[in-house]
């Protein structure tokens, strides 16, 4: 398996990347990263700006800036630290470290911030690298490992720092490459073995003809004794190291655009986060099989899978009373329970059927859900009733690794929603017995429903994200299923656009911020919102609400909206007609309102307005 598969995997990966051209901001040695990434994607175009530190950078169109889908910025460690850290011996004296240390950190505060000038001003997306950590303590002597006077630990610290600096920058994300070079060897790789430490770099071929090129070499014939080359020295197995560099920059990109993201993950049991049959293999008196291994990472994976907001799920073809008795003989209960997963369905029902009402249960689409079973006959069968649904668990000792690092089931920001997604997928469940109990009418007068619509500034502001993560991940009620990356989104509500997001909650759960409607000059231009409240019916509201909060400013504003049919949302395409608007006929992708137009108040909906959300 070579370096970018192990890292980065492609088992959930669905559609393309489609990531057209790249700016890489860098010294000398982002000449060799362009060259590589070239290598890996040649009908990718790449400019390359030079920057050793502080500077102005080309003063670019805010065209010119947005045609790049990202900036890729590798900041020099030799132009943070200096050259005084050569001096290793000056470097033990008392306060010297010390007074490195702080003279960098500014370094690298203030080089950071003029390399993001095109982030600041135009919102462009960047990734930037940290720095690649020395392979051993650089010390004097043992006791100093881990010290102030230790170069690696400056370096630690110094990508920290960084870490911490992008962190408060909006749509701006780490690259971890030091992980890259670690995963992939770096004995294998760095230079430090025969140049200066803070170098930080890889070996090239180029460094050998410092030594075997006339044109560098004195004498031309070269030393007494030839020199080795590097290959032969410190090459290993590994392919091209840029290969993995690469495919983290596609898997950062994929990440922050939500691009085949991943909402529910359904496990089976038996051999899936077990080994062996729970009837057969565990109880009082049984031998069971052993925890170590691959079942302990399941069920550490699980975890982290719903701190990430992903709903986990058992679909099981067992005794649920038994399968509840035996846990306990079965998996750690501090580890994992039962009660860990928002939904559970455990019986002797086709589970193709069985996961199809799972997914309409939680909202949602096969192509958003991963099925993980031991049985292949189980996962064929579910993959041909459920066109689009993913599925794992031929390669027990595989699964974790897919599950956690796949960029699909990775998030870019974690938002409120997303934290309490779990409680609110319980609550739901609660609310539909309760619907199927009354009548509409019924349901909806005994839901105490609470709207609060807000305007959002822009993706820089604490609901920006989310206001993303719903035009991105949203399928079933999104109006044209267009996706966007913040710049663009900033970019139209910088022209005159205004971007609306609306809160709701019930007597059943808080759902927190479900909806985003993008407004500019009449026009409608989207509306996207949570499957979770999808039936609740307060759509209309929202748009009722917008409608007149522009007419305060436009009496008698006539009014239009897009309707883009997708493959999965035909629940949106009509949320206009129903609010009075009227198809063109010249045009069925456009709706209408008369400037007279009033959209009846939904009497079960209580909706406040705020003019502008808090930051």
């Amino acid at each position: 398996m070579n370096a970018e598969e192990f890292l980065f995997p492609r088992a959930l990966e669905v559609r393309p990347s489609k990531i057209s051209k790249v700016l890489v901001l860098g010294s000398c040695m982002a000449e060799e990263t362009v060259a590589g990434f070239r290598r890996q994607t040649p009908n990718t175009e790449f400019d390359l700006l030079v920057f050793n530190g502080p500077g102005d950078l080309p003063d670019l169109s805010k065209e010119a800036v947005l045609a790049y889908d990202f900036q890729y910025v590798q900041l020099s460690l030799r132009y943070i630290v200096r050259d005084e850290v050569v001096r290793f011996a000056d470097f033990q004296q008392p306060g010297v470290a010390e007074s490195v240390m702080e003279r960098s950190l500014q370094f690298l505060r203030v080089t950071l911030e003029a390399a993001l000038a095109y982030n600041r001003a135009h919102g462009l997306l960047t990734f930037v690298t940290n720095f690649f950590v020395p392979q051993v303590p650089v010390v004097a002597a043992l006791d100093r490992a881990g010290s102030s006077s230790d170069f690696a630990s400056i370096v630690r610290r110094l990508n920290e720092e960084l870490a911490r600096l992008v962190a408060t920058c909006p749509n701006a994300y780490i690259a971890d490459v030091d992980m890259v070079a670690s995963a992939c060897g770096k004995r294998f790789l760095m230079d430090d073995t025969f140049t200066f430490y803070s170098h930080s770099h890889f070996w090239s071929a180029v460094d050998n003809e410092f030594d075997i090129s006339p044109e560098w070499n004195a004498p031309a014939w070269g030393r007494l004794d030839p020199v080795v080359p590097l290959e032969d020295i410190y090459a290993g197995p590994g392919g091209d190291v840029f290969c993995a560099l690469w495919r983290q920059a596609e898997c950062l990109y994929r990440i922050v655009n939500q691009t085949d993201m991943v909402k529910m993950v359904i496990f089976d049991l038996d051999d899936t986060l077990w080994r062996g049959q729970i009837v057969e293999h565990y109880g009082p008196g049984i031998a069971s099989p052993v925890f170590h291994g691959w079942p302990v990472g399941m069920w550490e994976a699980i975890q982290h899978l719903r701190a990430r907001g992903i709903i986990t799920a058992v679909c099981s073809k067992n005794e649920e009373s038994l399968v509840r008795e035996r846990w306990h003989h079965a998996v750690m209960p501090s580890w994992l329970t039962l009660d860990d997963f928002a939904i559970v369905e455990i019986g002797w029902t086709p589970k193709a059927e069985v996961i199809g009402r799972m997914i309409s249960r939680a909202g949602l689409t096969p192509k958003s859900v991963v099925f993980v079973d031991d049985n292949p006959v189980e996962r064929e069968a579910v993959r041909a009733a459920l066109p689009g649904i993913r599925v794992l668990g031929d390669s027990p000792n595989q699964t974790r690794r897919i599950l956690l690092w796949s960029p699909e089931t990775q998030l870019a920001t974690l938002s409120n929603e997303t934290v309490n997604r779990e409680t609110s997928i319980r609550q739901i469940q609660h609310r539909e017995q309760d619907r199927e109990t009354l009548s509409r009418e019924e349901f909806l007068r005994d839901l105490n429903c609470r709207v609060r619509l807000v305007r959002v500034p822009s993706t820089a502001h604490r609901d920006g994200a989310r206001c993303l993560e719903l035009l991105n991940k949203t399928n079933q009620f999104n109006t044209t299923g267009l996706r966007w990356t913040a710049a663009q989104l900033d970019s139209v509500l910088a022209s005159g656009g205004t971007l609306y997001g609306f809160y709701a909650q019930d007597r059943y759960t808080d759902y927190g911020l479900v909806g985003v409607v993008i407004y500019r000059e009449g026009i409608f231009v989207q509306f996207a919102m949570s499957c979770r409240v999808l039936g609740l019916s307060i759509e209309q509201a929202v748009i009722r609400e917008i409608m007149a909060d522009v007419r305060l400013r436009e009496p008698g504003r006539e009014f239009g909206a897009r309707i883009f049919a997708t493959d999965s949302n035909l629940v949106s395409r009509d949320v206009f007609l129903k609010c009075g608007f009227r198809a063109l006929e010249t045009d069925q992708t456009v709706q209408v309102a008369a400037g007279g137009t009033e959209v009846a108040a939904p009497a079960h909906v209580a909706l406040t307005f705020e003019l502008s959300a808090a930051a």
